[in-house]
């Protein structure tokens, strides 16, 4: 029942995220996922980007307010979890697009996540992403 528990949550995260010129991101949902602030960080450059749940949600809400951003979607198509106690983390391989025109293959990368059980509900504690790029390619065992 736990990964279970962790799927739907991972499940929630990225559909909290998506968005399109008809539809606003659920980030209000957003923090109600994660364990206090939350903690996320960008790792696709040479310095981190971080950021707290409520910070990474006025960044976006500031690109799709003045409509640099206006869509985007991204979706976990493979994952592996390890659990133990009320502590978990999962290798979250995702595929994204910041375009509504259906150009194939979407780009992809890997998230990082931390999980806590509190209370019998499990909560995102951190995650941290990295986007696959050239010379940067997402090991094959992660692809399961």
């Amino acid at each position: 029942m736990t990964i279970h528990e962790i799927d739907k949550l991972t499940s929630q995260f990225y559909e909290c995220i998506c968005f399109n010129p008809e539809h606003y991101p659920k980030y209000d949902q957003l923090q109600e996922l994660f364990y206090g602030d939350g903690k996320l960080l960008n790792g696709n450059y040479d310095q981190p980007l971080e950021f707290t749940v409520q910070s990474y949600v006025q960044a976006i809400m500031h690109q799709i307010d003045d409509g640099n951003v206006v869509f985007y979607s991204q979706q976990e198509i493979s994952d592996i979890t390890e659990v133990f106690g009320k502590t978990a983390q999962r290798i979250s391989v995702y595929e994204y697009s910041s375009t509504a025109e259906n150009i194939e293959p979407w780009n992809r990368g890997v998230n990082y996540m931390q999980f806590i059980l509190i209370e019998g509900q499990w909560k995102i504690v951190s995650m941290l992403w990295n986007d696959e790029k050239e010379g940067l390619t997402i090991p094959e065992a992660y692809l399961v």
